[in-house]
């Protein structure tokens, strides 16, 4: 079984300039969410993709109907791990820190974000049941997003997928794990 898994393509919101406080971070967070994608380019392999899921979110479904031509199988399982403001004081900061301190409050477990690691790491685990089970000898594309993707992967290598590991997952790009059967 081989599993490509491909992050969206660059998406066409940019971040606020200068500081912004928790609320309006999530604003912008939500506006992430729903925006659409710049055109990129795929970097596929010569592999031909038997199976392609994707995230449910706007700039997985736009990226996924460009780089698959087949039908495609959209799940909110592949979702990017939520991420709000860690504070919902007015305290401005950069956005860059918004997303830095929301990331570590996932990792730790804090009770702003609205999934946990262990809830993230059951369902990467779902995931891979899941590809296993319903397309064990197929070659399955996945579109998906950046930090539910390296969670991913960890997950498929401790599975025994050899693949490059991901230290941070380009827009666009190909990234291939097998396991022989």
């Amino acid at each position: 079984m081989k599993i490509g898994l491909v992050r969206h393509f660059k998406v066409a919101h940019q971040p606020v300039s200068g500081r912004m406080s928790g609320k309006q971070f999530n604003a912008w967070v939500e506006a992430y969410n729903q925006s659409n994608i710049e055109s990129g380019v795929f970097s596929n392999s010569e592999l031909v993709w038997e199976v392609c899921l994707s995230s449910d979110l706007p700039r997985a479904i736009h990226t996924a109907t460009q780089i698959y031509s087949g039908d495609i199988i959209y799940t909110q399982q592949l979702r990017e791990i939520e991420i709000v403001a860690a504070s919902q004081t007015e305290i401005k900061l950069h956005h860059s820190i918004w997303l830095a301190l929301g990331r570590i409050a996932w990792y730790i477990g804090h009770s702003s974000q609205r999934e946990s690691r262990g809830s993230t790491l059951l369902r990467t685990q779902a995931v891979i049941e899941r590809l296993e089970r319903d397309f064990g000898s197929s070659n399955v594309l996945i579109v998906n997003h950046g930090a539910f993707m390296k969670v991913l992967a960890q997950q498929l290598a401790l599975r025994g997928y050899i693949g490059k590991r991901i230290f941070y997952p380009r827009n666009g790009e190909l990234y291939l794990y097998e396991k022989d059967s």
